[in-house]
């Protein structure tokens, strides 16, 4: 069947970016009727390519499925291949970019944008080609018409192109975006707007990855984000992605300084693009972001808080600013209704600010942060809100106290055997260097019973070389915990500042005893202190739950970079562990030893698979939960994840998430739980592969954290704010409802129940 073809202006402009001839070429595939799309049929075995996208193998789906008459089998072909994404994935990924079926394109394209690496020019030119022969005649929905889950092959197409971040990703990408905006000189042909959208996604996804952008593609941007009737907002997701550099820094902060007039889910977008520019001209730029964060009526508490953290960027410009607005917002001491607000989300607001503060605080915040540093409730507050006092009155304290980590307003901030003192505490005394009683202080905080603030004490090590020898008992006693966080820090701090573990070796200190031993040389022996070394082999003996990833991956890498014993032994086993990531990684250690290794093969996986196969929730289910600062709530949706929602909604029925705690927050960007050690590093014990999708995370949106591909276990985030980075790298489950703006790290899961 003849398909219309694009309008030659845009093929010829891809085809010059390209130097290629292929771009008008027919896509191929079977011809799909106008009903298709609503037509169920049971020509393919579903449960087999289920089966099939589970265990990653892409051998076992069928080829004939490719150019079957039903749509549905090619759909699923294409999502399974996608998520598969390997090598044996990409000529049934390449054959379904030529179907006539748009959701079918919109799984290959985004499959072969997975699997770019070291295939960058080729694919490129395929997903080109394919961008090229689309239609012309039908343009995509405007962005707040559209659903949730609905596929768009031009979105898709072009974040391949900015996803693969080759050589050719950038001109044709600009090509895109100028051949949607007008026609080309001398040509009848109309402008193609459909193009807009995708093409300023394509060169944020590419922002993303390379942090700047050539001169072609800066213009683009800024012209895109100076018209009003364009998708500014997406422009802004690119700008606020990549360094201007001095020649585009004043047009971006104009621009940026435009849209702050315009409210809408691209306003934080443009405030982060204004905080880069501001890192040339911090003093023109830190007055505007001030203003950002000051004005209650004008601005989001998201946007507010991005303003703040930008202001965090800008140097002694920026914390003068920060003063000023810390002066501005700091509620009167006798003020019960505006202490009140704290406990919703303008909490965020201050506590963000008061982060930002600098080791030297400017003397104008000081009254403030006394103000601030004895704030109280007017009544007894609920754990909630009392906790966020706590965490406002201790941050205002740390200010004030200047590396003075035993300040008696240090002290008073909160008992001193919480956590948020411990934590603040902590961040004083490694203000400075940590030597006499400050390094007897830290090793008592290294011992903590919170092991975060174990976690920070560990990782604080690799910017205080002067704790010298006292850091290799930390690393060991870190490692010899049964907590995978604490676990996977110390292993990842012996991993990249090994030296922080070496010691004088027992030889030469027994030689340095021996009145028989010639004098020490320049250059005595060193070693692995025994106290990590024995740690370190009793914690890759220990039998990690499945899903604590990091841990095992840390492990490895520390094994191989202070050349353990069991070193070569526990990276070649996992070099065949089921998980890519892992096995990628255990192939980075193998060569660092030295091993003769050129890739690490996935084994034969269980043929039964996850659990949830074949029993998966046939409707979106709504999850209620009870916190100690309200009731929130999500509803998993199973139509493009239904083995992840099926899980999480498996956990909720055995009683996981009550107890467990809010372990992240970053205001204007995600809300993180469902870790019940609390530091995030911990799962349920049983992992959960990816059901990525090439679908937008728009404001309160649910998807599942990762530490890498195929790493999902119970941990979910919310966003507070459309988060175009985060599009097709995360599963998506469903949607969040309620107030999740205003929740804050540290509360606490009291009840999760689903219903019906």
């Amino acid at each position: 069947m003849k398909r219309p073809s694009m309008p030659g202006s845009f093929a010829c402009v891809l085809v010059s970016a390209l130097a290629v001839t292929s771009a008008c070429s027919r896509p191929r595939g079977a011809p799909v009727d106008a009903a298709a799309d609503n037509v169920a049929t049971a020509s393919f075995d579903e449960a087999a390519i289920a089966r099939a996208e589970d265990a990653r193998r892409a051998k076992d789906i069928p080829p004939e499925v490719a150019t079957s008459h039903d749509v549905a089998a090619r759909r699923r072909s294409a999502r399974a291949l996608a998520r598969i994404a390997d090598a044996a994935s990409i000529d049934g990924l390449s054959n379904h970019l030529s179907d006539e079926d748009p959701e079918t394109v919109a799984w290959a394209a985004y499959g072969l944008g997975y699997t770019c690496k070291g295939r960058e020019d080729v694919h490129v030119r395929a997903l080109s080609a394919r961008a090229a022969s689309l239609p012309a005649t039908s343009s995509p929905r405007p962005a707040e018409a559209r659903g949730a889950l609905e596929l768009d092959p031009r979105v898709a197409i072009a974040r391949a192109i900015g996803r693969c971040a080759g050589p050719l990703s950038e001109p044709v990408l600009v090509a895109l975006a100028r051949t949607a905006t007008k026609a080309a000189p001398g040509s009848d042909a109309p402008a193609n707007g459909a193009w807009t959208e995708p093409a300023l996604l394509g060169l944020g996804d590419l922002a993303t990855r390379r942090k700047q952008l050539g001169a072609d593609a800066m213009t683009v941007l800024l012209d895109a984000a100076g018209d009003k009737s364009s998708p500014q907002g997406l422009a802004f997701y690119a700008l606020g992605r990549a360094e201007p550099g001095e020649a585009f820094a004043p047009r971006v902060a104009d621009v940026a300084r435009l849209a702050l007039g315009r409210p809408g889910e691209a306003r934080i977008h443009a405030i982060r693009a204004l905080g880069r520019a501001g890192k040339e001209s911090p003093k023109t730029i830190a007055p505007e972001l001030t203003r950002v964060v000051v004005d209650a009526k004008g601005f989001g508490e998201g946007e507010r808080a991005e303003a703040a953290r930008a202001l965090g960027t800008l140097g002694d410009a920026g914390q003068a600013a920060i003063a000023e607005a810390i002066s501005d917002i700091t509620p009167d001491a006798k003020d019960s209704i505006a202490i009140a607000g704290l406990a919703g989300p303008s909490f965020h607001v201050l506590y963000t600010l008061l982060g930002q503060l600098g080791a030297e605080a400017p003397k104008r915040a000081e009254p403030a942060l006394l103000v601030l540093a004895a704030l109280k409730a007017p009544t007894e507050p609920k754990p909630g809100f009392a906790r966020r006092l706590a965490e406002i009155r201790c941050s205002a304290a740390l200010a004030l106290a200047r590396g003075a980590y035993d300040a008696d307003i240090l002290r008073k901030c909160d008992a001193e055997s919480s956590e948020t003192s411990q934590r603040t505490r902590l961040t004083s005394l490694l203000r400075r260097p940590l030597v006499r009683d400050r390094l007897a202080a830290f090793r008592a905080f290294a011992k903590s019973e919170h092991v975060r603030v174990r976690e920070e004490a560990v990782e604080a090590l690799a910017s205080h070389p002067e704790v010298g020898g006292a850091g290799a008992h930390v690393i060991a006693d870190a490692l010899a915990s049964k907590h995978a966080g604490l676990v996977a820090t110390a292993a990842e701090m012996l991993h990249t500042h090994p030296e922080r573990a070496i010691v004088l070796a027992e030889s030469e200190k027994r030689a340095a005893l021996d009145p028989r031993s010639p004098p020490p040389t320049a250059n005595p022996a060193q070693e692995l202190a025994p106290a990590v070394a024995k740690a370190l082999s009793a914690a890759i003996a220990e039998k990690w739950p499945e899903d604590r990833f990091e841990t095992r991956i840390a492990l490895v890498e520390a094994a191989a970079s202070v050349r353990h014993p069991q070193a070569k032994e526990i990276a070649t086993l996992a070099c065949s562990d089921p998980n890519q990531v892992l096995r990628e990684r255990a192939l980075k250690a193998l060569r660092t030893l030295g091993a003769p290794v050129t890739a690490c093969d996935a084994p034969e996986r269980d043929p039964t698979g996850a659990a949830e196969l074949g029993a998966t929730l046939a409707k979106p289910t709504r999850v209620v939960f009870t916190t100690d600062a309200g009731e929130l709530a999500i509803v998993l949706e199973p139509e493009l994840s239904p083995i992840t929602v099926t899980r999480i909604a498996s956990l909720v029925k055995s009683g996981f998430y009550k107890g467990v705690v809010v372990h992240r927050v970053v205001p204007g960007f995600v809300a993180q739980l469902g870790d019940p050690d609390g530091d995030g590093y911990g799962g349920s014990g049983t992992s959960l592969r990816c059901e990525t999708s090439p679908v937008a995370f728009n404001r309160l949106e649910v998807g599942m954290a990762l530490a890498g591909r195929d790493t999902g276990s119970s941990q979910f985030f919310v966003t507070l704010s459309r988060t175009p980075h985060l599009d097709g790298e995360y599963t998506r489950v469903g949607r969040a409802e309620g107030d999740w703006a205003s929740v804050a790290q540290g509360d606490v899961i009291l009840d999760a129940r689903i219903v019906e």
